[in-house]
């Protein structure tokens, strides 16, 4: 099995999920898991765990707290090689989040100049949610 299925196979059931939208504006945020002993964990738009079980106001509190923050970040996703067949990580930002998959466009650091984050608009790679392959810029 891939990594990618079996970060598709943690995925809590559908009828334990709901959408968490922030009051302030009712952005989409992230989503609230409700678990079998009356607690709630939050995860982001990229179905990543920010946190254990807590009350439901701390876990929308956590997620409003990242809000749309994750498409404002630099991401590095991890490619193969093709010559070498070695794991690579490549700089990227998100363009799109959907409930099911992420899409993300390379940074291209050079044509930035640390002023505005530019992406190549042309070029998109489509990855299913959640996924092993996007971790954080430091």
């Amino acid at each position: 099995m891939s990594a990618q299925s079996e970060a598709q196979a943690d995925l809590p059931a559908p009828e334990d999920i709901f959408e968490h939208l922030r009051r302030e504006d009712g952005e989409h945020v992230g989503y609230i898991e409700m678990t079998g002993d009356g607690r709630f964990v939050p995860y982001d738009l990229l179905w990543i765990r920010r946190g254990a079980a807590m009350d439901l106001d701390e876990a929308e509190a956590v997620l409003d707290a990242i809000g749309l923050r994750l498409l404002a970040e630099d991401w590095l996703l991890q490619e193969q090689d093709p010559q070498t067949g070695e794991e690579t990580w490549a700089r990227v930002r998100i363009r799109e989040i959907h409930r099911d998959r992420v899409i993300v466009s390379r940074a291209m650091e050079d044509l930035s100049a640390g002023i505005a984050k530019s992406v190549d608009l042309v070029g998109a790679i489509e990855l299913p949610l959640p996924t092993t392959r996007l971790r954080a810029a430091p």
